[in-house]
């Protein structure tokens, strides 16, 4: 009888730790050098040592856990390096894979309800996925890409008219209305002008040109029709939730622009923010809050029930795995950080 309850009490210990085994092991899936590669390619790339972040990104991850974030990562870093292509396919790639992963992956979606968020592939806020249609126009604008840029902002609108219950974004819109306009699609242009002004709510924006209200300390205040323009999309700083944030801000301040000069030292204008990351990612965490909310607490039911389970054939197990289960609840805090601050616009004579 004694041998009988030791056989019994050790094949609770070994269900526990197989259990416990495949666990970790759906907590690890996906984990690789290329996605420990990240952290020190985004410092060099902070450090604006472009082409050494570029080389460390060079090997794909092997599962589509983290592919999308890598891809988004390294696009940035390839448009900051000049490699304007290269960064068009990264993005490219990431949206359609991010597409793909709206779609399936059940079994990783079981494994997140006894393990973590993390365990999920990442596809990328709202926000961020309309951000690679923005920044993906940016590099056609590079390569001189008029359509292929327009081709972006209408798959941009499209997203943007389909965001559900996710704020509008006023620097997204106008980067769609201008990659309309240069195409001469400005009855397009107009509408999202116009939805860019109604979101930021200050009547910065002359809807009918896409241009800013006059800056009076300005020499040329005003842009004649037919006259010639200089529009720049400037990106200043990085969001709070990357390393380091906290000394951008002491350098940055709280509202930063960017002047703007000719040759001879006539003052233009200067750059607007239309938005910012640190709102938007803020604005998604609203959003998604109460799914959050049902879904953490689902989970710390079904690690406890799973607990209670293994006790009632192994008291020590069942305490082993609720130790363990519980130890693997974080949230999920992966997000696009090279992305800059501070979304601004600028668009002077």
């Amino acid at each position: 009888m004694l041998a009988r309850r030791e056989t019994r009490a050790m094949h609770g210990l070994r269900r526990g730790a197989a259990l416990i085994a495949l666990l970790l092991c759906s907590a690890l899936l996906g984990s690789g050098c290329a996605t420990s590669a990240l952290p020190g390619a985004r410092a060099n790339f902070f450090l604006g040592h472009y082409d050494v972040a570029e080389q460390a990104l060079t090997q794909e991850p092997g599962s589509d856990k983290d592919r999308v974030l890598f891809l988004m990562e390294r696009g940035m870093i390839n448009q900051a390096a000049g490699h304007y292509t290269q960064s068009v396919h990264d993005w490219l790639d990431a949206h359609l894979l991010a597409d793909e992963l709206d779609y399936y992956s059940v079994s990783k979606g079981s494994a997140s309800m006894l393990v973590n968020d993390s365990v999920l592939a990442f596809k990328g806020m709202s926000y961020e996925r309309s951000l690679l249609h923005a920044f993906a126009a940016k590099s056609y604008f590079a390569l001189g890409l008029w359509q292929d840029a327009a081709v972006e902002a209408r798959s941009n609108i499209y997203r943007m008219e389909h965001r559900g219950k996710h704020p509008d974004d006023p620097y997204c819109r106008y980067m769609n209305g201008f990659c309309l306009e240069l195409t001469g699609d400005l009855d397009g242009a107009r509408l999202q002008y116009s939805v860019a002004n109604d979101v930021l709510g200050n009547a910065l924006i002359d809807t009918a040109s896409g241009r800013f209200s006059p800056d009076p300390k300005a020499k040329m205040a005003v842009a004649k029709d037919g006259s010639r323009e200089l529009v720049c999309f400037i990106g200043i700083g990085r969001p709070s939730y990357a390393s380091g944030a906290g000394q951008d801000r002491w350098r940055w301040g709280t509202a930063p622009h960017a002047l703007i000069y000719s040759k001879d030292g006539t003052y233009l204008g200067r750059s607007h923010t239309l938005n910012t990351t640190d709102h938007l990612a803020s604005q998604a965490l609203k959003v998604n809050a109460t799914r959050r909310t049902v879904k953490s607490v689902t989970r710390i039911v079904l690690k406890e029930v799973a607990a209670e389970m293994m006790e009632e054939e192994d008291q020590l197990a069942g305490e082993l795995l609720r130790l363990f289960l519980f130890s693997l609840e974080r949230p999920d805090t992966r997000r696009w950080q090279t992305l800059p601050e501070w979304l601004q616009v600028a668009r002077v004579p």
